[in-house]
């Protein structure tokens, strides 16, 4: 018999053991998805109940005789973005750090003199903003209204600089106050007014799909991974004897790792067949070709980590550790949990190397309908990377 033919016979083994472990993997699949069930209902109303987090006291110290500048602030106060979640509270100075150091307020803006005078002339003196040590979720979305805001008055100081540029060029600069003027009166109109980018608009934390079906699709990834659990029996490490009988066989350590994903791969697809059909059937996800490829496939990479994972541990009781840890870690560092824009800049440049952002952009380009070439090479690369791994690790541990 020549080494492909050993090598299909040994792959067929493999997905024949895989099937006796069916029924364990229902059993377990039943506990997941109520679990799941739970994960999604419960992480939506955190993100968009009735009260999607709690408000944000802001203390502003500004300067006793600048009545514009308070005006200003006044004014900011008053949008629609800022009122949902900001309560301004006016101290001085000393007070307000003091507020901030007692974690009575998540922030203090520290208002220069001739705040709005220095925008106008471009002198541009910053206003100082400090933040507590802990600031949480309620922090981090005034950071986000706060750099948002900054950055609406850089792309208006850009345009003033540029009208400068232009009209010093065209010889017109006795022009320049004027149109400084009429430019500062329009650009200060249309960032004071953001409120109305929301009426043309919604923006979703959580991307291109909607809160619901954002975890629907992070629970189903978490899924792939702790559904190996219950068949865990299946993933042990090869014994010694089976080792030299395979390698007599022709039978390498690359084909006895990929026959094992394979197996593992087909386990996955049976056991997430249930979750897919609920979904499909209550239409919280579409079934279209995009679906049909990217569902197998999204099995096979996590089918390839899970016998990673369980081939560096080496052992039954780590490999579930290890499995479990590793993969529920790198989900919430991959915005699995919450949504990218509540994690820090640091994390948000790892996110999308981790195995559940490949994973979850896999799928997210299936229900949002649009062909994304680079997620699906990147789904077959983690795979194919995993493979390789698994390999080098076999051959070090034997």
């Amino acid at each position: 018999m020549s080494r492909i033919s050993m090598k299909l016979v040994y792959l067929k083994m493999e997905l024949k053991r895989a099937g006796k472990r069916i029924l364990p993997l229902y059993a377990g699949v039943a506990l997941l998805f109520l679990l799941s069930g739970a994960i999604v209902f419960l992480a939506s109303r955190m993100l968009y109940g009735n009260k999607a987090v709690g408000r944000v006291p802001v203390a502003v110290a500004m300067p006793e005789e600048d009545p514009l500048a308070k005006q200003v602030v006044r004014m900011l106060s008053t949008l629609d973005s800022v009122k949902s979640v900001c309560d301004f509270v006016y101290m001085d100075r000393d007070s307000g750090l003091e507020a901030l150091q007692k974690g009575e307020v998540y922030a203090m803006l520290d208002v220069p003199e001739n705040f709005v005078q220095d925008i106008m002339n471009g002198s541009n003196t910053p206003v100082t903003v400090w933040m507590a040590e802990d600031i949480g979720i309620e922090g981090r979305i005034f950071c986000e209204l706060a750099d948002a805001g900054a950055a609406t008055l850089s792309a208006g100081q850009a345009g003033i600089y540029a009208g400068n540029e232009l009209y010093r060029i065209y010889g017109l600069e006795q022009r320049i106050g004027g149109m400084e003027q009429d430019l500062n009166k329009q650009f200060m109109d249309y960032g004071l007014q953001r409120s109305v980018y929301f009426r043309h608009r919604t923006v979703e934390a959580t991307g291109d799909v909607g809160a619901v079906q954002f975890y629907e699709i992070s629970v189903y990834v978490l899924f792939l991974f702790l559904a190996a659990i219950p068949v865990s029996g299946y993933l042990l490490p090869w014994k010694k004897t089976m080792v030299r009988k395979l390698k007599a066989a022709g039978v390498g350590t690359g084909s006895q790792v990929g026959a094992r994903i394979a197996g593992m791969g087909v386990l996955l697809f049976l056991g997430s067949l249930p979750v897919i059909l609920i979904l499909t059937v209550t239409e919280q996800l579409p079934w279209n070709r995009m679906m049909a490829a990217v569902w197998p496939l999204s099995c096979m990479a996590a089918a390839s980590l899970v016998v990673l994972l369980y081939q560096i541990a080496g052992n039954l009781l780590g490999g579930i550790m290890l499995l479990f840890f590793v993969m529920t870690g790198q989900h919430f560092l991959a915005g699995g949990i919450l949504p990218l824009v509540f994690l820090p800049a640091s994390l948000r440049k790892l996110a999308p190397w981790l195995p559940s952002s490949v994973l979850m952009d896999s799928m997210k380009m299936a229900v949002s309908g649009i062909w994304d070439y680079k997620c699906l090479a990147a789904c077959i690369g983690l795979t194919a990377a995993s493979w390789l791994a698994g390999v080098l690790a076999e051959r070090t541990r034997r």
